[in-house]
């Protein structure tokens, strides 16, 4: 072992290309694929040709791991077993963005954080401009979907939703990447942009939780020191297991019988409902499984919206899905990631991280983001480096 150690450094050292340009040129490749899944470019291109550059970018990731990263041989058999967890998941539902983002959540080490977000947040923010561009332009459809009399557009996004969560993960890498100089003009432009968004797609939670970003992240990273200020940024990282933990039991033993119940799953668009027939059609399993749904999501979807509205049916929670869909075991890893990044972080005193992380988790229960490479790059900081002082709060830069 240590000689072939010794040889893979010898290897590496002697490579033109670093381990990080290979995560990087990954990363870059898998962003855009990713997101052209999602966009209404779909209707001329074929998933499964679009999809071969996922898998390519995620076997320059596995060369980065074994040959380019460190690790002692345990870290190696944990690594391995958690890939071939993803792989089996992939093959067993034939969804490939959970094996993607354990690609990069894995293959992210010795990767500086901050560097990691700031890619995201240049690619996704031009690719999102140059899609809405193109179809106010025509050259790709603007699919309009409604609620009642209200209409509400994609703007070359799959979906209403899909469009207002990019929103949201753009604006939360934002102001990761600008804590320090957060103050109430980028208030009122994020408060602006939210304006914009819910008129465009009526999109009613990620609305709510584009406005708590500014003062969750303000008091998490806020200097002045209260008793109740420290209790509510040390509570994030408990906090970031307990939800997801409440919102399965809650969808598990949903019924029509209590009035409390009914009225949250009214608030929460009928997830509860979709996730409780889910448990009870599907049930549970430990490496995943493949299952009908029907969403509204793209033409195919604004079809059925249109002319068989009974039809619906799609698990949107992420923990959820993880447990009926991808496997038991990829959701207990993907909690323990969770956990470890936010216990990690609140024992330097820095609550950055588990603030942002706070948020992903409450979107992340009504809606199918948390492990789709495209919107949500705050998992990658498992591995990365995540830059911290002493005295606690992230040595961040600004966008350029």
């Amino acid at each position: 072992m240590n000689t072939y150690l010794k040889d893979k450094v010898r290897w590496v050292n002697n490579k033109v290309i670093s381990g990080e340009q290979l995560f990087f040129f990954a990363f870059t490749i898998s962003l855009i694929a990713s997101f052209v899944v999602n966009t209404t470019f779909m209707i001329y291109l074929r998933i499964n040709q679009v999809n071969w550059f996922n898998y390519f970018a995620l076997f320059l990731l596995v060369i980065k791991i074994y040959i380019f990263d460190s690790f002692n041989w345990k870290e190696y058999i944990a690594i391995t077993i958690t890939l071939a967890l993803a792989f089996f998941s992939w093959k067993n539902t034939q969804i490939n963005t959970v094996m993607i983002m354990f690609g990069f959540i894995l293959g992210a080490k010795n990767i500086n954080f901050n560097k990691i977000v700031r890619h995201y947040f240049n690619v996704n923010f031009v690719l999102l401009l140059l899609i809405i561009l193109y179809s106010l332009l025509g050259i790709i459809r603007n699919l309009a979907f409604f609620r009642g009399d209200v209409f509400r557009y994609s703007l070359g996004i799959d979906y209403s939703t899909d469009l207002s969560a990019y929103v949201f993960y753009l604006c939360l890498a934002y102001c990761y990447l600008n804590y320090r100089s957060l103050n109430w003009k980028k208030f009122i432009g994020i408060l602006i942009i939210d304006t914009i968004m819910y008129l465009i797609t009526n999109t009613r939670v990620d609305t709510f939780l584009i406005l708590l970003i500014v003062p969750v992240i303000v008091l998490a990273t806020s200097s002045v020191k209260t008793k109740m200020k420290k209790f509510i940024v040390s509570s994030f990282w408990y906090l970031n297991i307990i939800l997801p933990y409440t919102f399965v039991l809650l969808t598990y033993y949903f019924t029509f019988g209590n009035p409390t119940m009914v009225k949250l799953n009214r608030i929460l668009s009928g997830r509860l409902t979709y996730g409780e027939e889910g448990f009870e059609k599907y049930g549970v399993t430990l490496f995943g499984q493949k299952i009908a749904e029907h969403g509204w999501g793209g033409a195919k979807g604004l079809t059925m919206m249109k002319n068989n509205p009974f039809g619906y049916f799609y698990i949107d929670s992420s923990f959820i899905r993880l447990l009926i869909i991808n496997g038991t075991l990829l959701g207990v890893i993907t909690l323990f990631i969770i956990a470890f990044i936010s216990i990690r972080e609140t024992i330097h005193h820095d609550y950055l991280l588990p603030s942002i992380l706070f948020l992903v988790v409450l979107s992340s229960m009504i809606d199918q983001h948390l492990l789709e490479i495209t919107y949500d790059p705050f998992l990658l900081s498992f591995l990365s480096i995540v830059p911290f002082n002493l005295n606690g709060g992230s040595q961040n830069d600004k966008i350029k």
